[in-house]
């Protein structure tokens, strides 16, 4: 229900953000007047109390010191209470708006029950209309489910935005993008931000984004971050915990091992959310996510029964998937940002996502306080291949204290038969004494009966969307659709001769796993030959800590064994092992060496038949000793500049080196420009010399090419990677081929193309292409890439999903002639180029609508050929049958254009 009140020149829009069950902040920008007063009350028509707040005034370019930010606290407020407001700058007075405060700790935000927040994911294009019509899309669905005679702010208690609120930090980006585009909502619901990658961009970077937003004394139990960039915030019984996941630090995992506790015990948070601007897992654009969080800090939060969700973005789709083992999900918001269709980047299939959908989607969260549920539902306004008004794309659940699935059977009855592959074991038909369907299956097979070593792990999902179906792009097909999850198949060649153990467990759509099923052993016979192997469960151990080995597949003989060397030793006689275990006729087992071994160094682990030393299978190296830590002074250094390698906790063996190689080089293959043997367990070594490029640093063993600890990433120079296209004119849609030598290597580094003069920072890209963060390569523009008009343009390589330049810009020309002017029209419906065209090559035609067909008219009016039956926004048409001369096409598109086209 908004209120209309004064409108001048000058017009207001709120921005509400740090909410609290006593308090809130509105802000607003405006380019004159420090005048900061917020008009508020219990009643639209009785703003009977007045708040004053401060005024900072920003400068950046194009904002002269013009640029007034008005931020007002309104406090001494009643928890979950909606109240009326505007604010007010001058004579400027803007609409009456409303907002409820938080629940308290542990309660609901509407009267039967319910806590509920919109999510929200990247929105950072400027000049083209996504976010506002997300925003827009997602207060008519508000209003649909809850009554359009409600303010947002009365279902609605906060908006989650995922970072990349803008494409880069600079003030025009703050107006244009974040705050113009939420503007609908942003005077209702209160705003929650996250630092995305695009936020420290720009002329501003990270300072915008601690200018603009309210983050600094958000805190949970009394425990602070002591940053704006991670944070914890309760409301309701839900607990928000943000990380920055473009400046992973152990200070934030310091922080969660404060909070973690405290929110385990206290009876107020039923939920723990966690949010990451890069993602936990992602199918597209493979390996671009934050390991950081999938890694070190998900561990830490499986550990609680309450968490229930992991929210990332970065990519501009959907996705949603569960842990496999703990009764988590974790999405990928949606968002409206740069186009990521299937087929734009590297893909792979993996099994903790059930379902990607390269749509522009948002999320709301609805929590029941009383019945105990939280529930999340995505809708989708579409792609840029079809719109659609809130389509409900993908829903899932979680009730607590529900039961888990009926234990399953096996039902096959093996009976210690030899069987030949392929086989299929089929289980039981899924049982629940809830109303639960069926979501997961999964088969384990393994030659021991502990099942310490697997075989074969098939887990499953009852549905999985994955890639396009046919040429939409924007659509996914479902992979498992038809496919019964409770059979596995194993094919022929699955799996060696032997005896194994297989049994199955099913989860509901609860996130509920039921117990495993008893456990059936069966014989495969007339497979591959044995294929003995031994697995250390690590390549890296601590001292005398203990290393477990496991095997499969061996001759079972009662004295064969495993021995564990040091590099360099051979087994014999003369040679005893560091220490060493017999199999006890086992085929396939694990042991564990509980002591370990006492000295660093560099082992293996060999296994050998018959109390013998004749060995049967591949030897396992591994690494006894310190965990070894490489830093450097900076990131970036000047070519003249000296660059300081620090390492800690080293080894120190005898002649261990660290090395420095270029990115996309093996060191194995080419010489180290820059090493040094080290001299202790901790030290520096310094240097310079090194031409401009991307580098990294690793620790090595022994004179040898075994890397031990991290990896060192850093640059030398600017301008390293040097950019090349194969013309410098091209005619419309002709292709244009880039190459590249020395990039980054980051999977989102990509060349952008811009008209010349243009500003990258400021100005919209004419197109972006991704190339998978190949450190040198060629790529091919994509067709739908290409310039669609003549005009001068320049390419140049941005990276990692930035705007920070590291090639050489390269300017090209597109000649050529774009007609389509419908006489009777002043809408430009059609492109046809290139026009003049060469006798023999391709016309290509364009149109807003899809087009009926296309007649042929030579200048005496002769008819030469008709196109029909196209149905489709763009073709092309062959010139061979055409001499040199001037034609009229007649092209049927929503209407009739008419176009002149030269045949040279």
């Amino acid at each position: 229900m908004l209120i209309y009140g004064l409108i001048s020149a000058q017009e207001l829009f709120p921005y509400l953000q740090a909410p609290s069950p006593s308090s809130i902040y509105v802000n607003w920008k405006t380019a004159s007047n420090p005048e900061s007063v917020v008009e508020y009350g219990s009643s639209p028509n009785q703003l009977s109390l007045t708040k004053t707040g401060t005024n900072k005034v920003m400068s950046d370019t194009g904002y002269p010191a013009n640029y007034f930010y008005h931020s007002v606290k309104i406090d001494g407020l009643d928890a979950n209470t909606k109240y009326y407001y505007r604010i007010k700058t001058g004579n400027s007075v803007s609409q009456v708006y409303s907002f409820k405060t938080l629940p308290l700790p542990g309660q609901a935000a509407t009267a039967d029950g319910h806590i509920r927040f919109l999510v929200l994911g990247d929105n950072q294009m400027k000049n083209v209309p996504r976010f506002d019509s997300l925003v827009s899309a997602a207060k008519r669905q508000i209003a649909r489910k809850w009554g359009y005679d409600k303010d947002p702010a009365d279902n609605i208690a906060m908006t989650i935005m995922v970072g990349d609120q803008v494409d880069v930090g600079t003030l025009d980006h703050y107006e244009n993008v974040h705050f113009s585009k939420n503007k609908e909502l942003s005077g209702f619901l209160p705003i929650q931000t996250l630092v995305g990658n695009h936020e420290t961009y720009g002329t501003l970077g990270m300072q915008a984004y601690y200018d603009h937003y309210i983050l600094d004394d958000v805190s949970y139990k009394g425990i602070s971050s002591g940053s704006e960039a991670y944070y914890a915030r309760q409301v309701g019984n839900a607990l928000f915990l943000a990380f920055d996941t473009e400046h992973p630090s152990n200070d934030q995992i310091a922080w969660l091992d404060k909070i973690l506790p405290l929110a385990n015990q206290d009876s107020t948070v039923e939920w723990i959310i966690s949010l990451g601007h890069r993602p936990y897992q992602a199918e597209q654009y493979v390996g671009d996510i934050s390991t950081w969080i999938r890694n070190t800090v998900m561990p830490i939060l499986n550990t609680s029964s309450k968490h229930i969700l992991h929210i990332g973005a970065h990519h501009h789709l959907y996705h949603r998937g569960q842990l496999k083992n703990f009764p988590s999900y974790q999405i990928i918001s949606g968002g409206v940002a740069w186009d990521q269709y299937w087929g734009m980047a590297s893909e792979q299939d993996f099994d903790d996502v059930q379902k990607t959908i390269s749509n522009w989607i948002y999320q709301i969260v609805d929590i029941d306080t009383v019945k105990k549920t939280f529930e999340v539902e995505a809708y989708s306004i579409g792609s840029i291949f079809e719109w659609k008004d809130n389509e409900l794309m993908d829903s899932f659940h979680h009730v607590k204290n529900k039961p888990a699935p009926e234990k399953p059977s096996i039902l096959n009855n093996y009976a210690g038969q030899e069987m030949e592959l392929p086989i299929t074991v089929e289980s039981s038909s899924y049982q629940s004494t809830s109303d639960e369907l069926l979501n997961s299956t999964e088969f384990l097979f393994s030659k021991t009966q502990d099942f310490s070593i697997i075989e074969k792990d098939i887990y499953r999902d009852f549905e999985n969307l994955y890639g396009p179906v046919g040429n939409r792009t924007d659509i996914s097909k479902d992979l498992n659709a038809g496919v019964d999850i409770t059979k596995a198949t194993i094919p022929s060649g699955g799996l060696t001769n032997g005896k194994y153990y297989v049994k199955v467990r099913y989860r509901d759509r609860n996130l509920q796993w039921s117990d495993w099923s008893d456990i059936k052993s069966f014989k495969i016979i007339n497979s591959t030959v044995l294929n003995t192997q031994i697995v250390p469960d690590a390549i890296e151990y601590e001292q005398n800590k203990p290393i477990k080995i496991s095997f499969t597949d061996t001759p079972g003989g009662a004295k064969d064994w495993i021995g564990l060397y040091k590099k360099g030793q051979n087994p014999g006689s003369a040679t005893p092992s560091q220490t060493w275990k017999y199999t006890n006729g086992q085929v396939s087992g694990s042991m564990t060496f509980t002591s370990g071994l006492p000295n660093k160094g560099q082992y293996y682990a060999a296994i050998m038949i018959n109390d013998g030393y004749t060995e049967i299978a591949d030897r396992k190296p591994f690494y006894v000793g310190p965990s070894v830590s490489l830093s450097t002074d900076q990131n970036t250094y000047p070519v003249a500049g000296t660059i300081k390698l620090t390492y800690s906790n080293a080894p120190a063996l005898s002649k261990d080196w660290v090395g420095v190689y270029k990115v996309g080089t093996t060191p194995s293959a080419v010489t180290s420009p820059k090493w040094a043997y080290v001299t202790g367990a901790n030290g520096t070594y310094t240097f310079n010399g090194l031409p401009k490029g991307y580098y990294y640093a690793q620790y090595f063993l022994e004179d040898g090419y075994t890397a031990i600890g991290n990896k060192i990433f850093f640059q030398i120079g600017d301008d390293i990677t040097q950019l090349m296209i194969n013309k410098t004119i091209y005619n419309l849609n002709e292709n244009i081929i880039a190459t590249w030598t020395d990039s980054p290597g980051i999977v989102k580094d990509w060349l952008g193309i811009y008209h010349k003069n243009d500003n990258p920072n400021v100005d919209p890209l004419v197109s972006y292409t991704y190339f998978n963060g190949t450190a040198n390569g060629t790529t091919e523009i994509p067709d739908d890439k290409l310039p669609t008009e003549p005009g001068s343009y320049f390419i140049v390589m941005f990276t990692d999903d930035s705007y920070n330049e590291v090639s050489n810009r390269v300017e090209f020309e597109v000649v050529g002639e774009t007609l389509g002017i419908n006489d009777n029209s002043s809408e430009n419906g059609i492109q046809v180029y290139p026009n003049p065209v060469n006798s023999g090559d391709r016309t290509y035609i364009k149109a807003k609508y899809p087009i009926d067909k296309i007649d042929v008219y030579d200048m005496t009016g002769s008819l030469f050929y008709t196109s029909k039956n196209i149905n489709n926004n763009s073709t092309s048409i062959i010139n061979q049958s055409l001499p040199k001369g001037v034609y009229i096409l007649k092209i049927f598109s929503n209407k009739l254009y008419t176009v002149k086209m030269i045949v040279k």
